[in-house]
């Protein structure tokens, strides 16, 4: 094997297989999966933030843009090969597809491919084939569509549901093999790490990232046993483990608290764990529908999404719900417990903010600072990590003020009941879904704000921000002054007087997507904890608006006595007295008239 390092980018409409792409080929270290995305227009968006890429694997069954209506199979495959090859020649392109199609790979061969095969067949050959068209070398045979002939030829005297039952089985153990070897290593790894006491910052980030990978494997494994081993799952005993049988499970370090992971059992499954999942999926499916209408602000406050495109807004709040969903995933084969879900919280929404704003903008998107305009030598400053140095202030502000998430996860991984208007209600119910729907458009938006905020900051008027993320009527430096103006105001009003008397009043403001646009919605939701945290401003309000609650009714009262007795006075004692006074003016008048001599 060459000590050369080839960079990958993954190109496959379909979120798992990628997942488990990655995990798979993570055990090559010649091989590096760089990014992965599932439609052509992200991948040439990567191409063009990551110009080192060495290859690129492309599912020729590439779907259409998953907002489309009517996603065409084969076509984009076909297309976004020939636009890689107009537009990147000397760039190797290594296609998979999902069923042999001769018709496909002819168009794809024509069309200047460097190498093909079909998904499922053996992985040796597989990476075999990877490493020699990353090199600049060609894989265009037909031996795995023959091997996997020879293969079928083998049972044909077995039923065909059998012989599908055999090549599933096999495809099934050849794939946890691999990510149960790969897994023993990192733990291997991750035991010797934990062995070191240190305090070194590279220690503790080499921890991170094995614990991560830890995870990651976890799910991976999780997903193929889903997809290739329901209908004949091998016991775990059966499955090869290499040195992984034979060494103790380390602790995996997700944050203060370790949680346990035996490597030698079965993942546990929740009972109801395909309702949870169906109830996922149908939540999510009537989000990402949601998302798809319309995006217009119906708040009455300003809200840091406004300012970009509607495709840009659109995009964000995808990126946004699908790492919820990944973290949900994370945490369910995390194996967690009740218990320790609370206090991740803040690490939770933390990472998932930073997946968010990585994935929204790029690893590697950068721009000229604003200093450098007009010299001779510009400096470009990297996007991404200027905004998470902002993280604190985030954590804070945004992350740390997101209502109601540990309900949210806690009865979507532990069937946890939700408390909806004092009333407990169960999972699967209309109630439940209502609530989990209207918690899960909070997050969303909120996490798209969070992404925004400091983009505002730090990059308000660079150029090209303005121009990719921007809307046309917010372009002009006044305008863009003017929208962080709004902005500032309306946190210094939510955090001296609308946050504090949200908590007095036992009440929380959802932002939502309705028919029209983002609206906000009003719930009830016991916060005395909160308020006997409250100091400063913030408690001064709260005192005065108890005082206004006190002295309201008492003052309306008096003002209402003392208007009561003002009326009598005016009607009964001067009125009267007025009257008795006309009276006697009119009757002194008609007497003297009376009075006066005839003539």
């Amino acid at each position: 094997m060459s000590d050369e390092l080839y960079r990958l980018l993954l190109v496959d409409s379909d979120r798992i297989f990628r997942m488990g792409m990655r995990s798979w080929l993570f055990e090559f270290p010649d091989l590096e999966v760089s990014a992965d995305v599932e439609t052509a227009e992200d991948a040439l968006r990567i191409l063009r933030e990551i110009p080192e890429i060495d290859l690129v694997i492309l599912d020729l069954n590439l779907r259409g843009d998953s907002r489309d209506s009517a996603p065409s199979i084969g076509h984009m495959g076909l297309e976004l090969c020939q636009q890689l090859k107009s537009q990147y020649p000397h760039l190797p392109l290594f296609v998979l597809i999902s069923q042999s199609s001769s018709e496909l790979i002819k168009i794809a061969i024509l069309y200047g491919i460097d190498g093909y095969c079909v998904k499922g067949n053996q992985p040796e050959e597989l990476v075999v084939a990877i490493r020699q068209v990353a090199r600049g070398g060609q894989y265009l045979g037909d031996r795995y569509q023959n091997e996997f002939s020879q293969n079928v030829r083998l049972v044909s005297n077995v039923p065909e549901q059998t012989v599908m039952e055999i090549v599933k089985r096999s495809f099934y153990r050849s794939g946890v093999g691999q990510i149960d070897r790969l897994l023993a290593e990192v733990r291997l790894s991750l035991s010797g790490t934990n062995d070191r006491i240190s305090d070194r910052i590279s220690d503790r980030l080499i921890k991170i990232v094995l614990a991560g990978q830890v995870r990651e494997l976890q799910v991976a494994r999780w997903l193929v046993r889903q997809l290739w081993g329901q209908t004949s799952t091998p016991a775990i005993s059966q499955i090869p483990l290499d040195l992984s049988s034979k060494m103790a499970s380390p602790d995996v370090d997700i944050g203060d608290r370790p949680i346990k992971f035996d490597r030698t059992q079965k993942l546990a499954e929740p009972k109801h764990q395909h309702n949870i999942l169906a109830i996922q999926a149908s939540l999510w499916d009537k989000t990402v529908t949601k998302i798809q209408s319309n995006l217009s602000n119906w708040s009455k406050t300003p809200l840091e999404i406004d300012i970009l495109k509607d495709n840009k807004k659109r995009e964000l709040l995808y990126i946004a719900l699908r790492q919820i969903e990944q973290s949900l995933t994370e945490l369910r084969f995390a194996q967690i417990l009740p218990s320790q879900l609370e206090p991740k919280i803040p690490d939770i929404l933390r990472g998932i903010w930073q997946e968010t704003a990585i994935n929204f903008f790029g690893k590697y998107y950068a721009v000229t600072s604003i200093a450098d305009i007009g010299n001779e030598v510009s400096n470009e400053v990297n996007v991404v990590d200027t905004l998470l140095k902002d993280c604190e202030i985030i954590q804070t502000e945004f992350l740390n003020k997101i209502p109601q998430f540990d309900s949210f996860l806690a009865h979507l991984l532990f069937e946890t009941e939700l408390v909806v208007d004092s009333t407990t209600v169960s999972l699967g119910s209309t109630e439940a879904m209502q609530r989990l729907e209207l918690i899960l458009d909070n997050v969303i938006i909120q996490m798209a704000n969070a992404v925004i905020q400091p983009l505002l900051n730090n990059f308000a008027n660079a150029e090209e921000i303005k121009q990719n993320f921007y809307r046309y009527n917010l372009l002009a430096t006044r305008e863009i002054e003017r929208f962080r103006n709004d902005l500032s105001w309306k946190y210094r009003l939510e955090k001296y007087i609308l946050e504090p008397q949200l908590i007095f009043e036992s009440r929380h403001i959802f932002l939502t997507f309705a028919d029209l646009g983002i609206k906000k919605i009003s719930i009830y939701a016991p916060r005395n904890q909160e308020l006997q945290k409250l100091e400063g401003v913030q408690l001064a309000v709260t005192l005065a608006l108890e005082i206004q609650d006190a002295i309201t009714p008492r003052l309306k009262s008096a003002i209402a006595l003392l208007g009561s007795g003002f009326v009598y006075l005016l009607t009964n004692v001067i009125g009267r007295g007025i009257g008795l006074i006309g009276r006697g003016v009119v009757q002194g008048i008609g007497n003297a008239w009376q009075d006066r001599p005839k003539r």
